[in-house]
């Protein structure tokens, strides 16, 4: 969270749409101040030298902070709930045991060639 880091959605939705060539649908999930707030990562001075620093100082403040002070293990389950939240559930279901049925014929396989 620090004024490039804010900025970085929106030029991903700028560039995506440019290379989609329509309309594209980009949605930040972290690091925002909630995230922040309920996880107390330490602060950091916001970059001053950034070309985005005094919008984001006025918006908020001169802390800044860093995505990964957060845990891994959070970080992961944010996105796979996100990933989740905007699939369709029945093929998502069908993907993972498909992905569950040829991890057991691997290892069978290996099973077969072990013996």
């Amino acid at each position: 969270h620090d004024p490039s880091g804010m900025d970085m959605t929106r030029d991903i939705f700028d560039r995506l749409e440019l290379f989609v060539g329509g309309s594209v649908n980009v949605e930040r999930i972290a690091l925002n101040m909630d995230q922040v707030e309920e996880h107390n990562p330490p602060p950091n001075p916001a970059k001053l030298s950034d070309s985005r620093a005094a919008k984001y100082v006025v918006q908020f403040d001169d802390d800044s902070w860093e995505l990964d002070a957060l845990d891994p293990r959070m970080l992961t389950d944010l996105i796979d709930r996100t990933i989740e939240a905007h699939c369709d559930k029945g093929l998502l279901d069908e993907a993972r045991a498909k992905q569950e049925d040829e991890r057991e014929q691997i290892r069978e396989l290996v099973e077969t060639f072990d013996a």
